[in-house]
């Protein structure tokens, strides 16, 4: 390109701004008081598109005209008149320029040439000014008009009237910003971090988006993961200290592999990244987030109601979008602590894209964990009357991410993601108990891959499409092996050796589009295809006792309309259909979701739906009551399919940096399969049953100049029923808790922060057998506080910090890793490992 053509485009560029700024001023909502008004004119040989922007600036005048048009021709009027109609026509007289009236708008146009009323589109991306990474569901007024960016940042928009419009996009952990676009498509728009990498930036009077929103969209939660390293952990748990932190994720009974969302199942639930599912890591006692915090860049958490697009789970999903990578400068991120290793490198790759590899893994030795697991002096707790033995389990885990992802020049985005992640849990116990010895060997490991190719693609019309294919995969290996002999008659109690292998398999094609019908109706449709493959085998002594091997396809089609009925009321109608190949049958899941702007400060969420899940984590429980879960397809015949029914309301009032938000919900779910295992019954069956969860969650956040503190309370309960119940009455689910405090403080002494979250669960009832339970329930509570420092030298940015978690060393229940066995004929011993017990970390993270 010649130095003329650049000169010319800047030029034009430079015009197109001035007009711009124009139209800021003239879509003030002041024209009726503007048209009542007299309007005076000074002017000598001035630019007519000038006098016009004076005038708009004045008289806050809606005018829609072409800038380098108006620019060829100069006037000088000194006159007063009586209404802006009167000084257009004045101004426009002798010209071979006309005017027309569209609603409140001045359209200038040549004579010879009438005005087209047509359609301005308006499409753009909303990236991080100093990575070039995109911003996914970013919050924007465009024209006092609301919308969220899909997940790749991108936005559209069309107005009737106008080609220029005012806009204001939020985005989490980034200062507001305000801006003037004309209309166009492939629009970039750059957003400032509050934080930049490991160092603080403060830019006076710019609003900044803190560490969430609530209340937004029904059910949503939105989540600044750059908040997450500032809570007590050693950094490498960020993403999941921080999720448990939020109303309506359970917390108590610390679930690390599962996300128990409104009292939803094991499996009901999905976590997201890139596209991919996560199945599930066993993450021993919270010490490693289920994702590598460096490869997040946003967080939404789906706790019910949510729209059409969203299908698969019947629970709760959360969806987490990987970074891009630094398109600008290479970059490297270190963190080491008393737990894991963790680095990730980052390279642009030709301005245009960039590739970026994280690694992490435990390592061992570095301390003994019995010095950290301090049992005397906890054994007074109320919850020690639970289990008889505590263990400490070794683990390992490893996992890795790359990605590559970039756009064109036209705009379009595409990545690559991939991703691996192993675990290895294991135990031996060689005890004596109650004149019994006790042998017990148990490991368990897991292998999680995903990988995800997209492509996202931008029309000059404004419409927008996304084609993404997905592969994930699980496989679980179970291996236990137990013996248990009477020491005075060395009588053999229990002699069993066991292995379980389930293996979960998912490919999804997905196509979703955007469509801009008006101002005021947006339509989202899209179809898709998931291949599904489970693996199921058990074996004892040797011999194969099951073997199942199964597999489905389905294909789906959505279609989710967005009407503003008027400023303050969103309608948001759906339906998703699923076509299940193997059952032969649709299945329709019509869904409502609605938002009525009560005042500027007031909002009302309500949301309805209907939701179909086609596998589901089917739970086994032996004589015991031990639980056990492992994925299969539903048949409609022992395994059914899942269908619940969300009933979801909230209200929520923001002033000054305080959010209160309110969220009821009502669920209901039928088809949940449970396998009775009862050698001692000698019953072997699948009952099919049904549950229903309701509750509240209630949060109120506020931020004080530089810090910021939350708190929440959910008051819930799960019930059950099964056919095998000795009475028609629901019971209490086994992940019901009736109430649940949490909160937490953050402290900005710039360079020192210092931070402090606590969880209280009033608990989970003991299941004494399978067929009934005890009334007691065990609370769970915890605190953990952290003190970090932050140092910048150069281009070396350092964050040391020192975290205690459990800081009074209360005896807690981890659930999903409580094990009876078999005492005698009549009786049990129960083996736990061990929740999070007083556990100093320390971290040293390293940015370059």
């Amino acid at each position: 390109m010649s130095r003329n053509q650049i000169q010319n485009i800047l030029s034009i560029r430079h015009r197109l701004t001035e007009a711009a700024s124009l139209i800021l001023l003239l879509l003030l909502p002041f024209h009726q008081q503007a048209s009542a008004q007299k309007i005076a004119i000074n002017a000598d040989d001035a630019s007519l598109n000038e006098v016009f922007i004076q005038i708009a600036k004045d008289y806050h005048i809606q005018l829609s005209f072409d800038d380098e048009l108006l620019s060829n021709y100069a006037i000088s009027v000194h006159k007063t008149f009586d209404s802006p109609e009167n000084a257009v026509a004045y101004l426009l007289h002798g010209l071979p320029l006309d005017y027309h009236k569209n609603g409140e708008v001045y359209v200038i146009f040549r004579a010879d040439a009438p005005p087209v009323i047509k359609s301005y589109p308006l499409s753009g991306r909303i990236v991080d000014i100093q990575s070039g990474e995109a911003l996914p569901y970013s919050h924007i007024l465009i024209d006092n008009k609301g919308m969220v960016t899909d997940f790749n940042g991108r936005f559209s928009f069309a107005s009737s009237t106008d080609s220029v419009f005012t806009i204001r996009i939020s985005y989490l952990g980034y200062f507001v910003s305000d801006t003037l676009l004309h209309s166009g498509s492939n629009h970039i728009i750059e957003l400032t971090p509050s934080i930049i990498g490991l160092k603080e930036v403060v830019i006076k009077g710019s609003a900044i988006e803190r560490s969430g929103q609530v209340g937004e969209e029904t059910g949503v939660i939105r989540l600044n993961h750059k908040i997450a390293y500032r809570l007590p952990g050693n950094g490498d748990n960020a993403l999941f200290n921080f999720l448990r932190l939020q109303p309506g994720i359970l917390a108590a009974g610390e679930q690390s592999n599962e996300m128990i969302i409104w009292g939803s199942y094991s499996g009901h639930s999905q976590v997201l990244f890139d596209g991919f599912t996560i199945f599930g890591l066993k993450n021993f006692n919270d010490n490693i987030s289920f994702v590598n915090p460096y490869m997040a860049k946003d967080i939404r958490v789906l706790k019910g109601g949510y729209n059409a697009k969203y299908g698969e789970r019947v629970g709760g999903i959360v969806e987490i979008t990987g970074i891009e990578g630094n398109r600008v400068k290479p970059s490297i991120n270190l963190n080491i602590n008393n737990l894991t290793i963790n680095g990730m490198v980052s390279v642009p790759v030709k301005e245009l894209a960039a590739i970026t590899l994280a690694y992490r893994h435990t390592y061992y030795n570095l301390y003994d964990i019995d010095d950290l697991n301090i049992i005397s002096g906890r054994k007074g707790s109320k919850s020690s009357n639970l289990v008889d033995i505590n263990l400490f389990p070794d683990y390992l885990f490893r996992d890795l991410n790359l990605k590559y992802a970039g756009s064109t020049r036209s705009g379009d985005a595409y990545y690559v993601s991939l991703f691996e992640g192993r675990d290895k849990f294991s135990y031996a116990l060689d005890q004596e108990w109650h004149n019994t010895k006790i042998t017990q060997d148990a490991e368990e490991g897991n292998r999680q891959r995903g990988a995800t190719a997209f492509y996202g693609k931008s029309w000059q019309s404004g419409h927008r499409s996304n084609l993404s294919l997905s592969y994930s995969d699980l496989n679980r290996d179970i291996f236990e092996k137990q013996e248990i002999i009477r020491i005075p008659n060395n009588q053999e109690i229990s002699n069993e050796e066991i292995q379980y292998r389930n293996r979960v398999e998912e490919v999804t094609l997905k196509n979703n589009n955007h469509y801009l019908l008006s101002e005021k109706h947006r339509l989202e449709a899209g179809w898709g295809y998931i291949y599904n493959r489970i693996l199921f085998r058990e074996d004892s002594f040797e011999t194969n006792v099951t073997d199942n091997r199964e597999d489905t396809h389905r294909l789906n089609f959505f279609v989710l309309d967005k009407m503003v009925l008027n400023p303050k009321v969103t309608l948001k109608p759906g339906i998703r259909i699923d076509y299940p190949i193997h059952l032969g049958r649709l299945y329709l899941q019509p869904r409502f979701q609605l938002t009525i702007d009560l005042t500027e400060r007031w909002r009302i969420n309500g949301a309805w739906g209907i939701y179909n899940q086609f596998i589901s984590e089917t739970s086994v429980i032996d004589d015991f009551g031990n639980y056990r879960y492992f994925w299969a397809i539903s048949d409609n015949e022992e395994v059914p399919v899942l269908q619940s029914q969300h009933f979801v309301g909230g209200l929520t009032f923001q002033q000054d940096g305080l959010t209160v938000g309110l969220e009821t919900f009502y669920k209901t779910t039928d088809g949940i399969a449970r396998y009775l295992n009862l050698k001692g019954d000698k019953l072997q069956t699948v009952y099919q049953g049904e549950s229903k969860a309701y509750g509240m969650d209630l949060m109120i956040k506020k931020y004080f100049r530089k810090h910021e503190a939350w708190t929440s309370y959910t008051l819930s309960r799960t019930e059950e029923y099964y056919p095998y119940f000795t009475t028609d009455a629901y019971a209490d689910a086994p992940q019901d808790q009736r109430h649940e405090i949490k909160g937490a403080v953050l402290f900005n002494f710039n360079p020192f922060y210092c931070s402090a979250n606590y969880v209280y669960g009033s608990g989970f009832l003991d299941r004494t057998s399978i067929y009934s339970s005890s009334s007691e329930r065990y609370p769970y509570n915890r605190l953990d506080v952290s003190f970090i420092y932050r140092y910048t030298l150069k281009k070396y940015h350092i964050e040391a910090g020192i975290s205690i978690l459990n800081l009074f060393n209360t005896e807690n229940i981890k659930y999903s890793n409580i094990i009876k066995i078999p005492d005698n004929q009549s009786s049990s011993i129960t083996i736990h490992a061990e929740a999070v017990p007083f556990t100093p970390t320390i971290y040293l993270n390293l940015a370059f």
